[in-house]
């Protein structure tokens, strides 16, 4: 038998097996070591990479009060219960957290209200704050902080931090619950789901074994990327999550299929070169695919985009490495072993008369399945065109969260925003009348208070803090009055130019970058999964078919995102938060991830279509035998990574709920309704149309995606298993 790039690839880490295991331990143990120096290579920011208003007036302030910016604002709310400002037990209570945070070395100075200067006290006399300034460079002074704060805690008060340095430490903390609780359900969901497809626990753990060393693998190599490039800490949730998913989708299909060759009646070394033949070649073109579909999310200029897609590509490119190459040495060492621990009812080489059944229904009435299952995704798809595209405020954390409690005290009890606007005016000092003009309309709008001028030689900065929260549309729609309207009214004549920054404005960038972006990204995802279908199966309807499935799937999805997050909709039921859009970015990183992994399914069912159809040139028994021999492993496939993108809907964090969510039912609207239904009835009313090339194509290269293997040795018996 004549074998192919990734046959050859298997046959050679095989011959070797003890070698090739010995190279990846020592690689997982340089991954490691490189992994402790991750920490220092991520970042909370969530910057874009181009000019913005916003952008322009924080490198002004940067340039002008740079100085200012060496520490940060802390702020402890102390809260009593009964007590009242000016009580002695009050007085007590803020002098011992005024001396925990002055013992600490990188605190510059603590502010408290004293019977001179009440300020800021609540109006009803029971909430305090008390600030501090502290080093912004230090590493370890919010952890301080807050075990400062914990320190001065006394029977009757309830003390809160929030600032930036906590808070970034609070959602640190978050990201990494649930990361250990998305690990801990999808590696446990994957197991149980792996031995009833397998039905034998030694194949179950192998999937498992792979996608533990790709995401191990991954990370080490992010931190080796991280020190030369920014990186947001999302990538460690994304690398676990896609590393999960890919690993055991990809080392399942070559497991099942080395099975099958056993099964058949091939010796060892014969099934793991066929495997390599067939399915992990199969595995090499679904991971281009994946690879392919995530570099359109390179192309978006944020920081967080760029991580997503880098974790994601990086974790892909290891699943498939080690299942080429890991995975065949572990299978020729255990050989006919894979089965132990085999349930009685189970067998690799059984008929999977389930899947034949549905099968052989769908192509039974192919039009009655193909418009069934279009009204479905279309029906979900409706909610879609009201989805709103906005960061989640602290109201989307649970309602027992110390930082949103704390949040709730500043805006109820002290009128407080939760997002600060800067206007910085260049050339300013010839006009300042009208910079003073422009302050006063500025705290007059209903959307801004604690309005200040800060004037540095010829610039002035107009300060304001938010009234409405972050994701309120109302503040989004104050920033955009600002800059076409109350702005340009107020400068008109003065030669002065404006930018208006801050963080509602920075959002408001960061939303317009996104969106300004999707037609590139949509143009690379689209138009390069094209080719790669056209040129894989020589045929059009293919591609195309495939395109607008995946559209109209992801679509869907986008739908029951909006309806569960948005709209509310079973929110309470799941344990998710109810917020007034969708983070900017979901959309776009979903768009990328389900598309890849749609066609990761595509490319699996295709093959065997494919395979099948070219040895007997029947269409619809092609449809039926491809369906029925991936069926049960693209449904498997499925529910696992079901189980690990919920596992990780189930933190605090609306983001992650909001992705974990959206890939969830993604996943399992594709390989139910899609890969089900729509693609064996859509091929079955094609026909042989599946498979015609137009005669000015035809130079395309001959490119073939699951190789073809020898006939299976007749005599031999399936007991040999």
């Amino acid at each position: 038998m004549e074998l192919g790039i990734t046959g050859r690839i298997a046959r050679a880490a095989a011959a070797r097996p003890w070698l090739t295991i010995t190279a990846w331990v020592l690689a997982l143990a340089a991954a490691i070591v490189a992994a402790g120096g991750l920490g220092d290579a991520l970042t909370q920011d969530d910057r874009v990479l181009v000019a913005t208003d916003s952008d322009t007036a924080e490198q002004r302030d940067s340039q002008l009060r740079g100085a200012d910016s060496a520490t940060e604002r802390e702020t402890v709310v102390v809260s009593a219960d009964t007590a009242r400002w000016g009580d002695t037990e009050f007085t007590a209570a803020i002098d011992r957290v005024v001396a925990g945070l002055e013992a600490l070395p990188d605190v510059e100075s603590v502010t408290a209200p004293t019977a001179e200067q009440p300020f800021p006290v609540s109006e009803d006399g029971s909430a305090v704050l008390v600030t501090a300034e502290v080093q912004a460079g230090s590493d370890t002074v919010a952890q301080a902080v807050e075990d400062a704060t914990d320190a001065a805690v006394s029977a009757g008060f309830t003390l809160r931090n929030v600032g930036p340095l906590t808070g970034e430490l609070a959602f640190d903390s978050m990201a990494e619950d649930t990361l250990v609780r998305g690990e801990a359900i999808g590696i446990g969901v994957a197991l149980v789901i792996l031995v009833v497809v397998f039905g034998a626990l030694v194949a179950a753990g192998l999937p498992l074994m792979i996608a533990i060393v790709s995401i191990i693998s991954a990370v080490g190599a992010t931190a080796i990327v991280g020190q030369a490039v920014e990186l947001s800490f999302f990538i460690v949730n994304m690398i676990t999550m896609m590393g999960l998913a890919l690993g055991i989708d990809y080392s399942l299909v070559a497991v099942q299929r080395f099975r099958e060759e056993l099964a058949h009646g091939r010796t060892v070394k014969d099934a793991v070169a066929i495997t390599g033949q067939t399915a992990n070649r199969a595995i090499l073109f679904s991971g281009v695919t994946v690879l392919i579909s995530l570099v359109g999310m390179l192309v978006v200029p944020s920081t967080i985009m760029r991580s997503l897609g880098a974790g994601a590509m990086i974790v892909a490119l290891m699943a498939v490495i080690s299942a080429l190459t890991l995975l065949p040495a572990v299978l020729r060492l255990l050989g006919h072993r894979v089965n132990r621990g085999r349930i009685p009812t189970a067998h690799p080489g059984r008929e999977p008369r389930t899947w034949t059944a549905i099968a052989r229904a769908v192509t039974a009435r192919p039009a009655i399945s193909a418009t069934a299952g279009l009204a479905v995704l279309l029906t979900l798809a409706l909610p879609l065109l009201s989805i709103r595209l906005t960061f989640p405020g602290f109201e989307s954390l649970p309602e027992d969260n110390e930082l949103r409690q704390g949040t709730e005290v500043l805006v109820d009890d002290f009128g407080m925003g939760q997002s600060t606007t800067m206007i910085a005016v260049d050339d300013a000092g010839g006009d300042a009348a009208a910079i003073d003009a422009l302050a006063s309309v500025v705290e007059q709008d209903p959307a801004f208070a604690e309005t200040t001028v800060d004037w540095r030689a010829g610039t002035a900065f107009i300060d304001a803090r938010g009234v409405f929260d972050s994701a309120d549309p109302a503040a989004d729609e104050a920033v955009e009055r600002l800059r076409e309207e109350i702005v340009p009214a107020a400068l008109a004549g003065t030669g002065a130019t404006a930018y208006v920054g801050g963080d509602q404005a920075e959002a408001v960038d960061f939303r317009d970058v996104i969106v300004d972006n999707v037609p590139l990204l949509l143009t690379i995802v689209l138009g390069a999964s094209f080719l790669l279908l056209l040129v894989a199966f020589r045929s059009l309807a293919i591609p195309l078919t495939a395109i607008a499935l995946n559209v109209v799937s992801a679509a869907a999805a986008f739908g029951l995102l909006v309806a569960v997050f948005q709209y509310g909709w079973g929110a309470e039921l799941f344990g998710f938060a109810q917020v007034d859009g969708i983070a900017p970015w979901i959309p776009v990183f979903l768009f990328a991830v389900l598309f890849g992994l749609s066609m990761d399914y595509h490319v699996f069912l295709i093959s065997r279509i494919k395979e099948r159809h070219d040895a007997t040139g029947d269409t619809r028994d092609a449809v039926v035998f491809g369906l029925s021999r991936t069926g049960s492993l693209i449904t498997g496939a499925a529910l696992i990574m079901v189980a690990v993108f919920l596992g990780f809907s189930l933190g605090d964090m609306a983001e992650f709920q909001e992705m974990g969510f959206g890939l969830a039912a993604a996943v399992i609207i594709d390989a139910t309704v899609v890969r089900t239904i729509l693609v064996p009835s859509l091929m079955t009313l094609l026909g042989e149309r599946n498979w015609t090339l137009p005669r000015w194509l035809g130079w395309l290269p001959q490119v073939s995606v699951e190789g073809s293997a020898p006939e299976p040795p007749r005599e031999k018996e399936l007991a040999r298993v």
